[in-house]
C-alpha cells in the first residue's frame, strides 16, 4: 500500500501529540519515492522532543520511540534503497541524542538507549556504502557517548554499554570490505573504547567489564584503544578489573594481537608494524606493564604476566624473531630486544614459596638464528644475555635458583657456540674479578669468541664467583662449584680445541687458568676441602695440566 506524506505527516504528529502530557514536541517526516515507512511516537511526561525522519529511495524503513523523554532529539536520515533505521529512546532519557544517517544501499542502524539513560547520553550512527550494519545500545548509560562511522561495504559494528556511566565508545571503519568491530562495556564505569579500522578483512574485539560492582570509577580507570591499519588484521582485548590501559596499533598485512587484562592497574601497549607478525599479553594482578614493538614481519611475542608490579619490553625488528616472557609473584622485570632475523628468546622469572621480589632479566640478541633462555626462581637474580651482531646459531642458557645470583654472558663473531650456567644457592656471581679487565664488558662473566666454543658454568652454594671465556675454535670450559666462597676463572683466549675445567667442591677455594694460542691444549684443576689455590698458565699447543688438591 502506497501512502502520500501529507497522510504519514498527519499521522506520525497524531502519535507524537496523543500522549497525556504533550509539550512542544515536534516530529517532521519527508518522503520520497516508494514502500517507504516511517513510525514517530513521542508520548508520555515528554518535554521539547523533536525526531526528525527524512527517506529518500525505495524501500526505507525507519522508527523512532521516544517515551518519558524531555529534551530528547532522534534524527533519521536515509539515502538509497532497503536502507532500515531503528532509534528508541526509553523512559527518562533526558538530554539524550540518537543520529542515524545512512547513504547506500542495504545500510542498517539501530540505536537504542533504554530506561535512566540520563544526562549526556549521545549515540551517532553514520554509514555510507553498501550492506553496513550498525548498532548501539546503552542502558543506563549516564555520560555515555557512542559513535559509530562506516565507509565502504560489508561492514559490521556492535557497541554495547550496560550500565555505561562515564563510558565512551567509538568504532571507526574506512573504506574496504569486510570489516568488523565489536565493543562491549558491561558494568563500564569510567570505561573508554576506541577501535579505528582501515583496508578490508579487519576484525577488532574491545571487551571490558571493569570488575562489575566492585567498580570504583577513577578518572584513570580502564581504557582501550584498537588501530588496525592493512588487510587481514585481528585485534582481540578483554579487560577485567579496574584501571586497565590497552593501546595496540597494527599495520601491515596479516597481523594478530590478543590481550587478556584481569585485576588492577594493568597496562599493555603494543605496535606491529609489518606482515604476519603476531603478539599475546595475559595480565593478571596489580600494575603490571607491558611494552610489545614488532616492526619487520613474522615475529611472535608472547608475555604472561600474574602478581603485582611486573615489567615486560619486548622490542623485535627484522624477521622471524620468537620472544616469550613469563612472570610470577612481584617486582619482575624483563627485557627482551633482538635484531636482524630468526632469534629466539624465552624468560621465566618466578619468586619464592610467593615472595619474588626483584628479578631482572635482559636479552639483547643481535644476528642471525641467535637462542638465548632465562629461568630465575627466588628473589632479586639478576641475568645478562647478549649476541653481537656477528653472532649466528648460538646458544646462551641461564639457569638462577636462589636469592641475589647474578649472571652475565656473551657470544660474538661466529656461529655454534653454547653457554651454559647453572646457580644454586645464594649470592652466587658469574662475572669477572674487580677491576679485571673484560673484552665482554663490565660484569659479563661467560663468553665465547669464534665458532663452536662452549662454556658451562656450574654453582651450588652460597657467594661462589666464577668467570668463563673460550676462543677461537671449538675450545671447551667447564666449571664447577659445589660449596660456599669459592673463586674460579678459566680462559681459552684464541686457539683450536683446548679443554679447561675446573672443580671446586667446599670452601674457599680459587683457582685461575689462562691459555692463549696452540692448539688441543688441556688443563684440569680439582679442589677439594678448602682453601686450596691454584693457578695455571699455558701458551702454545699440545700442552696438558692436571692439578689435584684435597682430601
Amino acid at each position: 500500500m502506497k501512502y502520500s506524506k501529507i497522510a504519514i505527516l498527519v499521522s506520525s504528529m497524531m502519535l507524537a501529540s496523543g500522549a497525556y502530557a504533550s509539550n512542544t514536541n515536534t516530529a517532521n517526516v519527508g518522503q520520497s519515492g516508494n514502500n517507504n515507512q516511517t513510525t514517530v511516537t513521542q508520548q508520555l511526561n515528554s518535554d521539547n522532543n523533536l525526531a526528525e525522519v527524512d527517506q529518500a529511495g525505495d524501500d526505507n524503513v525507519a522508527t523512532i520511540d521516544q517515551e518519558n523523554t524531555s529534551q530528547t532529539t532522534a534524527t533519521v536520515d536515509q539515502d538509497g534503497s532497503g536502507n532500515q533505521a531503528t532509534i528508541y529512546q526509553h523512559q527518562s532519557t533526558l538530554t539524550a541524542t540518537a543520529t542515524i544517517i545512512s547513504n547506500g544501499d542495504g545500510n542498517t542502524a539501530d540505536i537504542e538507549q533504554t530506561f535512566n539513560n540520563g544526562l549526556n547520553a549521545a549515540a551517532v550512527v553514520n554509514q555510507q556504502g553498501n550492506a553496513n550494519q550498525g548498532n548501539i545500545v546503552q542502558d543506563n548509560g549516564d555520560g555515555a557517548n557512542s559513535t559509530i562511522n562506516q565507509l565502504g561495504s560489508g561492514d559490521t559494528a556492535l557497541i554495547n554499554n550496560v550500565w555505561s556511566d562515564f563510558a565512551n565508545a567509538t568504532i571507526n571503519q574506512s573504506l574496504g570490505g569486510g570489516n568488523n568491530a565489536v565493543i562491549d562495556q558491561y558494568a563500564s564505569d569510567g570505561a573508554e573504547a576506541t577501535i579505528n579500522q582501515e583496508g578490508s578483512g579487519n576484525v577488532g574485539s574491545i571487551d571490558q567489564d571493569t570488575n562489575v560492582f566492585s567498580n570504583n570509577a577513577t578518572d584513570d580507570d580502564t581504557v582501550a584503544t584498537l588501530s588496525q591499519i592493512g588487510d587481514g588484521n585481528v585485534g582481540t582485548i578483554a579487560q577485567t578489573g579496574v584501571s586497565n590501559e590497552t593501546v595496540a596499533l597494527q599495520m601491515g598485512q596479516g597481523n594478530n594481537l590478543s590481550v587478556l587484562q584481569s585485576g588492577d592497574d594493568n597496562f599493555t601497549d603494543i605496535e606491529q608494524d609489518g606482515d604476519s607478525n603476531v603478539a599475546g599479553v595475559t595480565q593478571s594482578g596489580t600494575m603490571a606493564s607491558a611494552t610489545l614493538l614488532q616492526a619487520g614481519s613474522g615475529s611472535v611475542a608472547t608475555v604472561n604476566q600474574s602478581g603485582d608490579l611486573n615489567v615486560t619490553d619486548i622490542d623485535q625488528n627484522g624477521l622471524n624473531h620468537t620472544a616469550s616472557v613469563t612472570q610470577l609473584d612481584m617486582e619482575n622485570e624483563a627485557n627482551i630486544e633482538q635484531l636482524n632475523e630468526g632469534n629466539s628468546a624465552t624468560i621465566f622469572q618466578s619468586g619464592n614459596s610467593g615472595a619474588g621480589l626483584g628479578n631482572t632479566a635482559t636479552v639483547s640478541q643481535v644476528g642471525v638464528g641467535d637462542t638465548a633462555s632465562v629461568t630465575q626462581t627466588g628473589d632479586t637474580n639478576q641475568a645478562v644475555v647478549s649476541q653481537a651482531a656477528s653472532s649466528f646459531s648460538n646458544n646462551i642458557a641461564i639457569v638462577q635458583t636462589g636469592i641475589d645470583n647474578y649472571a652475565g654472558a656473551a657470544s660474538e663473531l661466529g656461529g655454534g657456540s653454547s653457554i651454559t650456567i647453572n646457580q644454586t644457592g645464594n649470592s652466587n656471581v658469574v662475572g669477572n674479578q674487580p677491576g679485571a679487565n673484560n673484552y665482554f664488558g663490565p660484569d659479563i662473566g661467560a663468553g665465547t669468541f669464534g665458532s663452536g666454543n662452549v662454556v658451562m658454568i656450574d654453582q651450588v652454594g652460597n657467594e661462589n664467583q666464577a668467570y668463563a671465556d673460550s676462543a677461537d675454535i671449538s675450545s671447551v670450559v667447564d666449571i664447577s662449584q659445589t660449596g660456599d666462597f669459592n673463586s674460579a676463572v678459566a680462559e681459552s683466549w684464541t686457539g683450536t680445541d683446548n679443554e679447561l675445567m675446573i672443580s671446586q667442591t667446599g670452601t674457599n677455594h680459587m683457582a685461575d687458568i689462562f691459555v692463549t694460542g696452540g692448539v688441543s691444549n688441556m688443563v684440569s684443576i680439582t679442589q677439594t676441602d678448602s682453601g686450596n689455590m691454584a693457578s695455571v698458565i699455558a701458551s702454545g699447543s699440545n700442552n696438558m695440566a692436571t692439578i689435584v688438591q684435597g682430601m
